[in-house]
């Protein structure tokens, strides 16, 4: 089998044609062949990655482009706006404009270039590009040519430095001459440019922590570029040490102040302030139960005497505060009082009564200003003023007292010489006894004796149960009396006011008006009064 190849060019692409011949079976392949375009955008822009034959390049420009003889070169210009002097180093963080020249004898130019630091990292930034275009190529800045060759071959962009402490950066760049023949025969490539900027760290001096209160550790001055210069200030600021920069803070006098740095081939300055801290002195005084609050103290009595804190002024700086304390002594004081039942007690405009029995605290101020507490501890003097009937004869239950009988259907007049705790009349009437004790004095109620008609039994004192009572008594015990003929309920002037049933457990009195009453007991033995309180 033979076969034939024909190549024909359509609009800038070649098909290749596979023809066969020599066989009685005919074969024909048609095969479209598409080689790879031209860059006429630049290396960068076409996915072609570094072409400047840096070290990160994995080719050159002439690994497409050859065989012309245009005699071309690549140079490079950093220009500094400030200075308006192109420089051979440059200072972190300022601006330059950046000039890559290709010549030759072609008239048509193509470049690419970069800038790398010294381990190939992005050596600054590129911007504002004239006659050329950016491209960021695995993170780095690169200038090219834009939407073909150029005829000045003049590229130009601002560079913005990197930070301190980046080190030389070096600049790479390729150059590119071309016929324009529409292909990429016939071209010349330069040769790899390769020139570094060195980094200048301008002299400087800077004092960090500015500004500082007076009382501060002394701050010694840091120092950025040319060293072994000297430090000078005007009077009123000392320094401790003029190699250093150290301040002596504590000698100098507050204020603002202008610190020299000289050196061989200047001076740099910096401005330093020092502020001024207080002392104060104060007295306070309290209680010896108060406490007071002292920046971030608390205070007591314990504190008595020198207390020192430290603020902060407004300025930011300490402002020691010495504080004299007094203490002034509250007092305590135990009282006793002791009031009659139903009496009342004036206690510091505190009216106490029966209610009140036992402790009570009030709270005065003393000449000083601090609190007099006076405890009282207030008795109630209770008398039993209860008195009994057996037979004619009335007997008292408290005991321990003075006793004076009085005749009750006389104005309560003292009965002469009945003065014990019994008394037994010799006529009928309502008798009484003044029972006192510690200068209190209850009178019982009126008891009436029936000195002709009631003969003594020996009764048992619990018959009547409760006593005093309020609305319903028992009566218990009853059968002592033997055969009840009769009972009853009479008031103090020996007035039937209930006949109650010899059968009765209980008795209503309820609608009876609180008094003295007596029951009137009659048995075939004779009769017996047992007085009845109604409340």
């Amino acid at each position: 089998m033979i076969y034939r190849y024909s190549f024909v060019a359509f609009l800038g692409a070649i098909s290749l044609f596979l023809i066969s011949a020599g066989f009685s079976t005919n074969h024909t392949e048609l095969e479209a062949y598409v080689p790879s375009p031209p860059f006429s955008g630049g290396a960068g822009t076409g996915g072609l990655g570094d072409r400047t034959g840096g070290p990160l390049s994995s080719a050159t420009c002439s690994q497409c482009h050859s065989g012309g003889t245009f005699n071309v070169s690549v140079s490079l210009d950093v220009f500094d706006p400030v200075s308006g002097m192109s420089v051979t180093s440059y200072v972190p963080g300022n601006i330059y404009q950046i000039t890559f020249s290709v010549s030759g004898n072609a008239s048509a130019y193509g470049f690419q270039g970069t800038a790398l630091t010294s381990v190939n990292g992005a050596g600054g930034s590129f911007s504002s590009p004239s006659g050329a275009q950016l491209v960021t190529i695995s993170g780095r800045p690169y200038i090219e040519h834009v939407g073909g060759p150029s005829a000045s071959g003049v590229f130009q962009t601002d560079w913005t430095a990197p930070v301190a402490g980046s080190g030389t950066i070096m600049f790479y760049g390729i150059g590119l001459a071309v016929n324009q023949n529409g292909g990429t025969s016939g071209d010349n490539v330069s040769a790899t440019f390769a020139g570094g900027l060195s980094e200048v760290v301008p002299t400087t001096i800077n004092y960090p922590g500015n500004p500082f209160c007076a009382n501060e550790v002394n701050p010694i001055a840091s120092q950025t570029g040319e060293p072994g210069g000297t430090f000078s200030a005007p009077a009123g600021l000392v320094l401790s040490d003029t190699l250093t920069g150290e301040i002596d803070l504590q000698a100098s006098v507050p204020g603002m102040y202008t610190i020299d740095y000289t050196y061989s081939s200047g001076t740099t300055s910096f401005n330093v302030t020092i502020l001024p801290t207080y002392s104060s002195s104060t007295t306070a005084t309290i209680c010896d139960n108060e406490t007071l609050s002292f920046g971030s103290q608390t205070l007591n009595a314990s504190n008595v005497g020198l207390n020192t804190e430290v603020f902060q002024a407004v300025n930011g700086c300490d402002s020691t505060v010495d504080l004299t304390l007094t203490v002034l002594p509250t007092f305590v004081e135990n009282n006793a009082a002791t009031i009659c039942e139903g009496d009342t007690y004036d206690f510091n405009g505190t009216i106490l009564t029966e209610a009140n029995a036992g402790l009570n605290t009030t709270v005065f101020q003393s000449t000083s200003g601090c609190d007099s507490t006076v405890n009282l501890t207030l008795s109630i003097e209770t008398i039993d003023s209860t008195v009994s009937l057996s037979g004619t004869t009335l007997t008292t239950v408290q005991i321990g007292a003075t006793y004076q009988w009085v005749d009750c259907d006389n104005a309560n007049a003292p009965i002469p010489g009945e003065t014990n705790s019994t008394y037994t009349p010799t006529t009928t009437g309502n008798y009484a006894v003044e029972i006192t004790i510690n200068n209190c004095t209850e009178t019982s109620a009126c008891t009436l004796v029936n000195v002709a008609s009631v003969n003594e039994l020996n009764i048992d004192r619990g018959v009547v149960f409760p006593n005093p009572v309020r609305d319903v008594f028992e009566i218990k015990n009853i059968e002592q009396f033997g055969s009840i003929e009769s009972i009853l309920l009479m008031d103090a002037n020996g007035r039937v006011v209930q006949t109650i049933s010899v059968d009765a457990m209980s008795v209503n009195i309820s609608h009876l008006e609180a008094g003295v009453y007596f029951l009137k007991i009659s048995t075939e033995l004779g009769e017996s009064l047992i007085t009845l309180v109604k409340k």
